[in-house]
């Protein structure tokens, strides 16, 4: 006998035909597409065929969608270290633009407080501690 099924939209329990062929099998297939329902003393499929899990999948994906079978706590396991490599990654990326950005600030003000000193310096005659000239510096 062929095993009792729902249908997808209501859960209503349901059975294949006895005309259909796919009753005579023995054995319920993992997925069927029916056309009607027939209401009797039990609510019977009619114009039954099997289908592949992947063919409702891709045909209506808004509806279905194939999970591999496999162990639950590992796949989300591995999908939580896969997380934290990208964290990892992106915070590593972050880390090496923001050192770039602070070195290019730290030399920038370092070439401004030499500029700076340069042009703003005065040197008084007799005085001991005027500063170097500094004669082949281009900035």
């Amino acid at each position: 006998c062929v095993q009792e099924t729902g249908t997808w939209g209501t859960g209503i329990p349901c059975k294949l035909h006895p005309s259909s062929a796919l009753y005579s099998l023995g054995y319920a297939p993992d997925y069927i597409v029916y056309h009607e329902l027939v209401m009797t003393t039990k609510e019977y499929m009619q114009c039954v065929t099997t289908v592949d899990p992947h063919w409702l999948a891709e045909m209506g994906p808004m509806f279905f969608s194939v999970k591999e079978p496999g162990n639950r706590a590992l796949r989300r396991e591995i999908e939580a270290k896969e997380r934290k490599e990208m964290e990892a990654q992106i915070q590593d990326s972050i880390r090496r633009k923001t050192e770039l950005v602070n070195k290019q600030n730290n030399e920038e003000e370092d070439a401004n407080s030499i500029r700076q000193r340069i042009s703003t310096s005065v040197v008084v005659p007799g005085r001991s501690n005027t500063p170097l000239r500094l004669s082949l510096i281009h900035i």
